[in-house]
């Protein structure tokens, strides 16, 4: 089984629609056709992967941008990862 950890580089998955609405975004998975939506922390950590970076790096500049704590911001980030990509909406790159 494949899981997330902070040397895993992950991207936003292409088969989506997404929409940013007053700061939040929604999306619709293609496959699924199920809509989910996002706060604006949320928002900005999909605007982050919109490109492939690893997760630790993403945790840095979200501790740059966010007045939290290192473990909270582990934590919670973390949380939203593995949701999205147990959502199928995060694919995970192999390393080379």
């Amino acid at each position: 089984m494949i899981t997330i950890d902070y040397q895993s580089i992950i991207q936003r998955s292409s088969k989506l629609v997404s929409s940013n609405m007053d700061g939040e975004t929604v999306m619709m998975s293609i496959e699924s056709g199920e809509y989910f939506g996002l706060n604006s922390v949320g928002s900005r950590m999909w605007e982050l992967i919109e490109n492939p970076i690893k997760v630790n790096t993403l945790i840095e500049l979200l501790l740059d941008e966010f007045d939290v704590s290192r473990e909270q911001c582990e934590a919670e980030t973390m949380e939203f990862l593995n949701h999205l990509f147990e959502k199928k909406l995060l694919t995970i790159i192999p390393p080379k």
